[in-house]
């Protein structure tokens, strides 16, 4: 287990209070001496089997595996997904996998523009990262395209022959 497993054990075990604080000493009081340091997986594993029904974890599964960003904006998405992925642990074991995994719920445009990122085993963090600029940049294109047609229909030439009084004027 690496120093950083390590602190994040204990600074997780740190923050617990009341029932899960009683709950978890009580459990780590009733090891055997000698036992290796809590995994973040061991720790994981037993918290939710304590405090969420396997009932409810299956459910969170299914609408994790069947979330689509829709119409959601990146940082609604990037939430959502955040909050189900907590609940996944067989589901996506690596930082691979839960990258692949967003990617694949992103609008159609952003994951084909970040194929790339996903192939080079990129963060998910800088995945998030990447995905939002792509959007603003989605999102800039979109409201320059709906300003410039109108421009082109108020006030620019369009081809068509002006009317004046019934006539047709050239």
């Amino acid at each position: 287990m690496s120093i950083l497993e390590s602190h994040r054990v204990n600074f997780t075990i740190f923050q617990l209070k009341g029932r899960a604080r009683r709950w978890l000493q009580s459990y780590l009081l009733g090891r055997l001496a000698g036992y290796p340091p809590m995994t973040w997986d061991h720790f994981t594993r037993l918290f939710l089997d304590k405090y969420i029904p396997t009932s409810q974890r299956e459910e969170l599964r299914i609408q994790f595996k069947q979330l689509q960003q829709g119409q959601m904006s990146m940082t609604d998405y990037e939430v959502r997904f955040s909050e189900l992925s907590r609940h996944t642990l067989m589901i996506l074991p690596t930082d691979v996998e839960k990258v692949q995994r967003f990617v694949t719920g992103l609008h159609f445009g952003i994951r084909a523009t970040m194929a790339r990122e996903v192939e080079m085993w990129t963060s998910y963090e800088l995945v998030v990262e990447i995905a939002r600029r792509i959007e603003g940049v989605c999102q800039w294109s979109r409201e320059h395209a709906t300003r410039d047609k109108q421009f082109r229909y108020f006030g620019e030439f369009s081809g068509a022959l002006a009317r004046v009084r019934g006539q047709v004027s050239v």
